[in-house]
């Protein structure tokens, strides 16, 4: 068996693991050894690979993810700073192997079979044969204890336990001398070896498209420009003749220049090429930096191509940087009060509590809700209970250090992290402080607005382990506040690990309403704002208790998710607004796209799809007239849920995703899954006449949806202004009081019959 060598110059071991913000987390070791023995590098069936990788040197090109990967709850380099791997196991099928062996991380031992391909063999500049092998193999990163799923710096979360493993190897038999230094001390061999012919631009025209809008240079190893494209002149105001022989490097952002500068000198000292990718910050004449993104590959002319030259191709994409700003505010940040949302607050929480694991230091929640806060929506308006949500947010974090955090995660609703808190009298004091705050009436111009507030407190350790036990009984302790008279605190005991007397009574109402039948629907229209055409109908289902009259959704359709009987009043409001849609088209009534939402509970059921088979089939309705609503926290299991909704739309069945800009989608998820409209949230159309974030943002989803052909839909339209701003971008369908508020079957048949008269 004779030893080979890893030129690790020119060879890379990287991981990618799927986060919910940047799509995916790709990285590589910097530093790893390899020792390799084998007969034959064509034939690695009788081989024995064995690799050490240095987890210290893991590199993502981001200091703060590559110390959150470095931490206990990941790899924890301090006790575990190496990766193992060493076969068992080599079998062969043509040109491809499968490389079975034990991986062991962070003392965990697991068999993992790498997919290994021969990428072929050539020679490097010194004459010495180099075989070039890619191989990719998976792990579950729960397997390993790799459990860290806190916020990143982009604040999204890793949602995938797979792990992929990536390696690029070039093998020798003898140790390389052209390594990363010695590559660089080439640059005189460069120097020396001049241009036997003048490139002149018509000449370089000839090997790119003549109508490009693209940037376009050739670059040397060096970053030395030998020709731009006349587009760095109309796009970045470039003078073309004194760029050329400047150098590149120099036109890039400063934090960007090393590694752009690394990712090219590495590219060219690989005997095996392919087409390299890279985003940076480029400068324009102005002064300003844009982004973009770059092709970067050799030139294959053969004239050219033993000088090294490089053909880098960027592109400005400062607009979908922007877009993707405004998707991450929207998806990480309540627009109205600028605070952060749920999403964002339950990432920083787990975090939180992750490295009080190791600290030890504890922390509280306070869970807030404003009294009698429907009070002023209803006695003042909208504008007024706007108002009062925002000087809230404001008062709340007038009693807190920076370093604590505050969030509003729904409605009336807000909630406090304190950080480093030394006993609970800390709290109770901010506590006391927060609820003297609010004492003080909201002013409006000369009319005045009381508003008080009632908190649920729970510290940790004490009162919860986990960011979900901490959240559950600090708002277990809210509901005591509220059944004692509101404007006040508690703190979580023990005595409050049962639900409130409230929340028991309400859900074992519940229970009996669905089976008494104390539920009916009414159908809200939909309607082309461009032709004021009616097109479509959403079914919504209220609650008519005998006793205590009607209770309104926003009551009891939490409760029905939290305890899953949203799943038999689920598969109630499908099967009898489908017969009620099939009887309408049954009376002659033109066919109408009949809208029903649809829960995380429900998609979960093992049975759905057949339910709603028999359904269909029970009532008559073609399915081309249904479509579900969904949420986007729908989407957050994308793995699981992606095969369901193609079940569903295998069926014919259209897939809506409703209150879209509330939660956070990747746009890669919206893009790939079987998703036909998006529903832009009526808390951006309220407003969309005179609030300029609302009104781009808007706009920022409507292009979305346009860009990959979907259609959208904005609801809580009340005013002719609503309409007009959103018919400026084009055709998009509504829903509001505006056009009508929900109906119950009789007065929506009046609604049918007079939309088709007017038409």
């Amino acid at each position: 068996m004779r030893n080979w060598f890893v030129d690790q110059a020119h060879s890379t071991v990287g991981f990618e693991v799927k986060h919910m913000m940047v799509s995916k987390v790709r990285g590589q070791f910097d530093s790893f050894k390899a020792d390799l023995e084998a007969e034959d590098l064509t034939d690695l069936t009788t081989a024995k690979i064995a690799f050490k990788f240095d987890v210290d040197s893991i590199n993502t090109r981001n200091l703060e993810r590559d110390k959150h990967l470095k931490s206990v709850d990941f790899f924890d380099i301090q006790n575990y700073p190496t990766i193992d791997f060493k076969s068992t196991k080599i079998t062969k099928n043509r040109d491809r192997y499968k490389v079975t062996g034990d991986v062991t991380i962070k003392g965990i031992t697991k068999l993992v079979t790498f997919d290994v391909a021969f990428g072929g063999k050539g020679t490097d500049p010194e004459g010495v044969e180099v075989y070039g092998y890619e191989a990719e193999a998976t792990i579950n990163r729960e397997e390993f204890g790799l459990t860290w799923n806190a916020a990143l710096e982009t604040g999204g979360v890793l949602v995938g336990k797979e792990v992929k493993i990536k390696v690029e190897l070039e093998l020798t038999q003898q140790y390389s001398a052209f390594s990363k230094t010695s590559s660089l001390d080439k640059k005189s061999l460069f120097e020396n070896k001049l241009l036997k012919q003048e490139i002149t631009s018509n000449e370089i025209h000839r090997m790119i498209a003549d109508n490009l809008t693209d940037l376009v240079s050739i670059i040397d190893r060096n970053g030395v420009i030998h020709y731009v494209s006349p587009s760095f002149k109309t796009v970045l105001n470039y003078d073309l003749p004194l760029l050329e022989k400047t150098n590149i490097f120099e036109k890039i952002q400063d934090d960007d220049q090393d590694t752009v500068r690394n990712e090219i000198l590495s590219y060219c000292g690989r005997t095996l090429k392919r087409a390299l990718k890279s985003e940076f910050r480029l400068l324009h004449e102005e002064g300003y930096y844009i982004d973009v993104e770059a092709d970067i590959v050799g030139i294959n002319e053969p004239s050219f191509s033993k000088n090294e030259l490089i053909l880098v191709v960027m592109r400005d994409i400062s607009e979908r940087k922007e877009v993707q700003k405004a998707i991450y505010q929207l998806a990480f940040h309540d627009s109205l009060t600028n605070l952060p949302n749920r999403r964002s607050f339950m990432n920083q929480l787990r975090s939180d509590v992750m490295d009080r694991k190791i600290s030890k230091s504890k922390l509280s929640i306070f869970f807030i809700d404003l009294d009698n806060f429907k009070q002023i929506n209803d006695q003042w308006g909208h504008d007024a209970g706007d108002l009062a949500l925002k000087e809230a947010a404001k008062r709340i974090q007038s009693v807190i250090r920076p370093a604590d955090i505050a969030a509003r995660i729904g409605g009336d609703e807000f909630v406090v992290m304190l950080k480093d808190v030394q006993d609970e009298q800390y709290a109770t004091t901010i506590v006391q402080r927060m609820i003297e705050q609010f004492q003080t009436p909201i002013k409006d111009g000369e009319q005045e607005y009381t508003l008080t507030c009632s908190i649920g407190v729970a510290h940790y350790p004490d009162h919860g382990e986990s960011p979900e036990d901490l959240i559950k009984n600090a708002d277990t302790a809210l509901y005591y506040v509220k059944e004692r008279g509101k404007n006040d605190f508690m703190v979580f005991n023990q005595l409050m690990e049962h639900q409130s007397l409230e929340r028991r009574l309400l859900e074992n109402a519940l229970r009996q309403g669905i089976n008494e039948h104390q539920f009916y629907l009414e159908y809200q229209p939909k309607v082309n704002l461009s032709t004021n055409e009616l097109i479509g109908m959403e079914a919504l289902v209220r609650w008519n208790h005998p006793d205590l009259g009607i209770i309104p959704p926003g009551k009891f359709i939490p409760l029905a998710e939290e305890t899953g009987l949203i799943v038999p009043l689920g598969e109630w409001i499908l099967r009898e607004s489908c017969r009620q849609a099939s009887a309408w088209q049954d009376q002659g009534y033109p066919p109408l796209l009949l809208s029903v939402n649809v829960s995380v509970r429900q998609l979960e059921d093992i049975n759905f799809v057949d339910k709603v088979k028999t359904i269909l089939h029970e009532t008559g309705l073609d399915p081309k007239w249904l479509e579900f609503e969904i949420t986007e926290s729908v989407l957050a299991n994308v793995k699981s849920t992606v095969s369901i909704l193609k079940e569903i739309r295998n069926l014919g069945i259209h897939i809506s995703v409703d209150d879209f800009g509330t939660g956070y989608s990747s746009l890669s998820y919206i893009k790939e899954l079987p998703i036909d409209t998006l529903k832009i949230d009526q808390s951006f159309v309220k407003d969309i006449h005179t609030n300029k974030e609302s009104k781009e943002i808007a706009k920022a989803i409507i292009n979305l949806a346009k860009s990959i052909g979907l259609t959208v839909i904005a609801e809580g339209i009340e005013r002719k202004e609503h309409v007009d701003e959103l018919s400026k971008d084009g055709y998009v369908q509504g829903q509001g009081y505006y056009y009508s508020r929900p109906l119950k079957p009789s007065a929506f048949e009046d609604f049918m019959t007079s939309n088709h008269e007017a038409s």
